[in-house]
């Protein structure tokens, strides 16, 4: 279920926790524990309130640009990344 969260945020599909959790076919609460476990492991960051203008290191960033409304969204770190990219290439 880690892997296909995982991959559910990177395909970016999906843009809320209520959009996750119906991908998924899981509630809300699921989807925020399993954000806030893979973030704490690393594989995850939360994109913060504080993401309203360009600031270096953040180019691969999805909400790169003040034109959109943070509620809470999350992107894969390079750990992320390479878990995602090493099980594709095993399927």
């Amino acid at each position: 279920m880690l892997l296909r969260f995982l991959k559910t945020i990177q395909a970016g599909e999906v843009q809320s926790l209520l959009e996750i959790a119906r991908k998924m076919d899981i509630s809300p609460d699921m989807v925020l524990q399993i954000a806030k476990e893979l973030t704490k492991k690393g594989y995850l960051q939360e994109i913060g309130a504080d993401c309203d203008e360009h600031k270096k290191g953040c180019s691969d960033c999805p909400v790169s640009s003040n034109c959109q409304v943070i509620v809470r969204h999350w992107f894969l770190t390079e750990k992320g990344r390479a878990v995602v990219s090493s099980t594709s290439m095993a399927e």
